[in-house]
């Protein structure tokens, strides 16, 4: 009797965990997609103004190739935050709900050290929006 009340109480602390690193996954999903659709938005309106600005014929060499780098810049990492942030919301889902048994442990570890990069991405390509912005402004 003692020993099936053992196996009951690791039962449950087992499931209580699994349940837990299930918030804990389902957080980095609902955070994931928030930066990766801001991103997303950002890199259109990137791709836009490299597109859509016409610039004057007078404006110094030096101010068209500061424009050009930063949207450059900035398409670069909302494009990588965007892409990031898709594959490790479907792979680490994936693999948290149909690998073997830990592998929530393993895909909610690994969504969290994906985490700085694909927020330094994000920061990245947000910061080079807003030089991008104020670039065009100076031109």
């Amino acid at each position: 009797m003692l020993a099936a009340d053992k196996l009951l109480l690791q039962s449950n602390v087992k499931q209580r965990a699994i349940q837990l690193r299930e918030k804990e996954l389902n957080l980095f999903n609902d955070n994931f997609n928030a930066v990766g659709t801001q991103s997303a938005v950002l890199a259109g309106f990137a791709m836009t103004s490299f597109a859509e600005i016409d610039l004057p014929h007078n404006a110094f060499y030096a101010q068209k190739a500061c424009l050009h780098l930063v949207v450059t810049i900035s398409i670069c990492a909302n494009l990588m935050c965007t892409a990031s942030t898709t594959f490790v919301s479907v792979w680490g889902s994936g693999k948290a709900l149909r690998g073997r048994d830990g592998s929530m442990d393993s895909a909610v570890n690994g969504m969290l050290d994906e985490r700085a990069f694909i927020f330094g991405c994000f920061g990245v390509g947000l910061i080079t929006t807003l030089l991008a912005l104020m670039s065009a402004a100076w031109i």
